[in-house]
């Protein structure tokens, strides 16, 4: 027995020996904390540098006597490390399973590409993958009177290490809130222990009963970063639905003198394209300065997620089709029986049971139930005059993920309900007829949830049928 315990001392001391040489040449600090270690380079452990979104790992399947020692060389292999965090149990012992973060999301995928599946010892073989990081909590059910700051001044009594709170105006009161709110945390750990903290059911705030969970996740695959930085589209949202486009170019041009090469608002958000990455930057800083417009209206702005280069193409072949269709004359019979019954076979409800004046909203709820099934993603409609104001253009925007799939235009008609009604009838043709189904299913991979059930904080700002 006595021999047992001079080889188990005598391994502790040389891994004792192997941690401290480990400290020494990277000059990181070990702290133990809750059941976790944590190895940390010098700028976090002096809290001069946050760990970036995006840049974690999750390491399982670990030996349960395997620490940094041996795992910081093999991790180094691909980049350098902010932080490992190695989960222990009462004995010390780990529990099988570690974080690590990165200086950059893509020394993260590349770790998960390069070491999933790496003998770490003969015969053993680790498991890495993306850690969800997440550090947002929703919620749910908070008085719809109270502001941000308010917010922050109850929450930091009872939580700590909240970096922002986000908050929602309501489309038709905007001194009110929607009813919920995101708050964020200076890390994954902080927030995990906020919700610990907040027992469901048992959470108020002023007398209210308040739903805590993790936020949703940002949808879709992560965007390389080195794409992200030759975006020269800006996302703006929590516009009010009164605020015309124009007021909106007018806005940002103002406030910035950078020329506009194309503006999209629809509904609560919009898109602004420029025409180079220096432009847009020039702007993204104007306007994210302190007292800006858009900190005084209560928007937001971001870089638009770029849609991937394939589907870029498979985009504009989709353009082309719609353009070249021959189908025109045969969509503009949208009020004859022959395109009510094609439309009804379709989709199996009677027009006649609406007056003719609202057969157009029925046909743009089947349109937008449509592309929610089919392509997880959200219509927006409207109805633009044309330049002499005689007749009128319906315009139908297919868009998820801050990205636009479709935008078709219809043909210039007599009324708004006519104008509206041809430009659905033409999209659902052309989708359930034109379009082959090879072609719908790379979006299917790409899925957001619809305007019913999406995470404004993550997604965009829920969107219906504008009348």
């Amino acid at each position: 027995m006595m021999i047992d315990d001079d080889v188990d001392l005598s391994d502790e001391c040389q891994r004792t020996m192997r941690l401290l040489e480990l400290l020494q040449r990277t000059q990181y600090e070990l702290v133990q904390v809750n059941g976790q270690r944590r190895l940390m380079a010098p700028e976090v452990a002096g809290g001069k540098r946050q760990r970036g979104k995006g840049a974690e790992i999750f390491l399982g399947r670990l030996p349960r006597d395997c620490y940094e020692d041996e795992l910081m060389p093999v991790l180094e292999q691909v980049g350098r490390l902010l932080e490992l965090r190695l989960m222990l149990d009462f004995s010390g012992s780990t529990r099988g399973y570690a974080f690590a973060s990165y200086e950059a999301p893509r020394f993260a995928r590349e770790a998960c590409a390069r070491l999933d599946g790496y003998e770490i010892r003969p015969g053993h073989r680790i498991g890495v993958v993306k850690s969800m990081d997440n550090c947002r909590l929703f919620f749910g059910g908070v008085p719809k009177n109270k502001t941000k700051p308010e917010f922050m001044e109850e929450l930091t009594k009872m939580l700590d290490d909240i970096t922002d709170i986000y908050l929602y105006p309501s489309a038709h009161d905007r001194s009110l809130n929607r009813g919920f709110i995101f708050v964020e945390f200076k890390d994954h750990r902080a927030a995990a222990m906020a919700r610990r903290k907040l027992i469901p059911g048992k959470v108020t705030l002023w007398d209210h009963e308040i739903a805590v969970d993790w936020a949703d996740p940002e949808p879709g695959e992560p965007v390389d970063e080195d794409l992200m930085e030759r975006v020269t589209t800006l996302f703006v949202r929590n516009l009010a639905l009164d605020v015309s486009q124009q007021n909106v170019r007018g806005i940002f041009h103002r406030h910035t003198n950078v020329p506009i090469l194309k503006l999209k608002k629809i509904n609560h958000f919009a898109f602004i394209h420029y025409e180079n990455r220096q432009a847009a930057q020039i702007v993204m800083d104007i306007m994210q300065k302190p007292g800006s417009i858009i900190e005084k209206q209560g928007w937001e702005i971001s870089w638009a997620k770029p849609i991937g280069a394939k589907n870029l193409e498979r985009q504009q072949h989709i353009r082309e089709a719609v353009t070249n269709s021959q189908s025109t004359s045969k969509l503009q019979k949208t009020e004859t029986s022959s395109s009510k019954q094609a439309w009804n076979k379709k989709r199996c409800f009677k027009t006649e049971t609406a007056p003719n004046d609202d057969v157009y909203l029925v046909q743009m709820k089947v349109l937008q139930n449509f592309v929610k099934e089919r392509f997880s993603a959200t219509c927006s409609f409207d109805c633009v005059p044309t330049p002499d104001a005689s007749r009128y253009i319906g315009t139908v925007i297919i868009h998820k993920n801050q990205t636009i799939l479709f935008d078709f235009q219809g043909t210039p008609m007599a009324s708004k309900h006519k104008a509206l009604s041809v430009v659905c009838v033409k999209i659902y043709q052309y989708l359930t007829s034109t379009l082959p189904n090879s072609a719908l299913q790379p979006f299917d991979q790409q899925c957001i949830q619809s305007e019913i059930n999406v995470n404004p904080a993550v997604g965009m700002p829920m969107v219906g049928i504008q009348k």
